[in-house]
């Protein structure tokens, strides 16, 4: 069924025999494409139509002797294009002569058309070599990341021992699928390469499932690692689950001072501030104490604070209190106390001071570079960042 066609009006008398128009056929256009040539009289039955093409100088295809027979009413000669010049691409130009019953000839008209190389001869010509290059990609792919998930993994249950059981079976149960999936990947690839072509669907489908495999693997062993209770870390460093004794008139001496940058915190960030007090060592002052942490600006100004829960004279109990860090924050500064009412000295005692992320106050724990070494919780912390997660 011939579906494009490119109409082309051949003039009369002895003007220029050039066409006007430059049509574009594609590779692709077999038993599709075709010329319809219109003249202003009628062309002789018997007649016969010879075409020559040429590309860059050089005569690529030759159709002669071609014999018309009786035109129709609008005087068209429709020439299909063959096959085989479909297997040229490129600018290319045509001539139409005719050879008459009579012993006359006529040189018709100069034509010019373009071949395009459609986009699917490109991808089957170099389907093979694309087929196998990415299953040979894949392959290093998914064993590449199934040992370094599983090294990863193996590295954190040796060195964290507190971890839980479960959690351990969860980032192991992670990597194992991984290396399976890679292992037999590799056999379906080397099965498959004989028989590119035929099986290159199906080889596509198996690429894309094998890399959402691998993926899910990361990300379970990534979610894995990060709920090892790394979401409620505590920021602080050199706290202690030991009464400390603290006296003071309005505020404590500052516990801790930081930069957000040396916590590891952003504009924006919500954080919850705990620390638990034993408020009954100085009864004849009654004074409530309560946590308090301020925000500093470059100016020394305190732009927003955490004000916890007060702890009232006589009583023991845990003080917490959330807030978020302003913009303009350039210092964080937690004062461990301070008391709601004015007077004397007041003596506490206070211990397992906590900053985390988040709006709850989650039972204390040292920061976990003082559970193992910092070598240990770098390479940790590393090893999370490389597959995706942070810290």
């Amino acid at each position: 069924m011939l579906r494009k066609i490119a109409e082309i009006k051949v003039p009369t008398g002895a003007g220029a025999r050039e066409a006007r128009t430059e049509p574009v056929f594609a590779s692709y256009d077999r038993q599709g494409a075709a010329f319809a040539f219109y003249f202003s009289d009628s062309i002789v039955a018997g007649t016969k139509a010879n075409l020559l093409f040429v590309i860059d100088g050089q005569k690529v295809f030759v159709d002669d002797d071609v014999t018309l027979g009786e035109t129709n009413e609008t005087h068209t000669f429709t020439y299909p294009l063959p096959d085989e010049l479909l297997n040229y691409t490129g600018k290319i130009d045509g001539y139409l002569y005719f050879d008459f019953e009579d012993g006359s000839h006529s040189d018709e008209i100069h034509f010019v058309f373009t071949i395009k190389k459609s986009k699917i001869d490109e991808e089957m010509e170099e389907a093979p070599d694309v087929y196998i290059k990415s299953f040979e990609d894949v392959k290093a792919e998914v064993q590449e990341a199934a040992d370094g998930a599983k090294e990863t993994i193996s590295q954190k249950v040796t060195e964290v021992s507190d971890t839980s059981d479960s959690a351990i079976s969860k980032a192991n149960q992670a990597a194992d699928d991984t290396i399976k999936t890679a292992n037999q990947a590799q056999g379906d690839i080397q099965t498959s390469v004989s028989d590119v072509q035929s099986r290159q669907a199906g080889a596509e489908k198996d690429i894309a499932g094998l890399v959402e495999s691998t993926e899910s693997a990361r990300d379970e062993a990534v979610k894995t690692m990060n709920e090892l209770d790394y979401s409620d870390r505590n920021l602080l460093t050199g706290t202690s689950s030991e009464w400390k004794e603290y006296s003071f008139s309005n505020w404590t001496a500052s516990y801790f001072t930081y930069t957000p940058e040396q916590l590891g915190l952003s504009v924006g960030d919500t954080l919850t501030y705990s620390v638990k007090y034993d408020n009954t060592k100085d009864t004849n002052n009654d004074a409530s104490v309560s946590a308090l942490v301020n925000f500093h600006n470059s100016y020394n100004r305190v732009i927003g604070s955490i004000k916890g829960n007060k702890i009232l004279s006589g009583e023991v109990g845990l003080s917490y209190g959330t807030a978020n860090i302003p913009e303009g924050t350039t210092e964080i500064e937690a004062y461990g106390a301070y008391k709601s009412e004015s007077g004397n000295k007041k003596l506490v005692s206070a211990k397992e001071h906590k900053l985390q992320f988040g709006t709850r106050a989650t039972p204390w724990a040292p920061n976990p570079s003082e559970i193992m070494t910092q070598k240990q919780y770098d390479k940790i912390a590393n090893a999370i960042t490389n597959l995706g997660g942070s810290i």
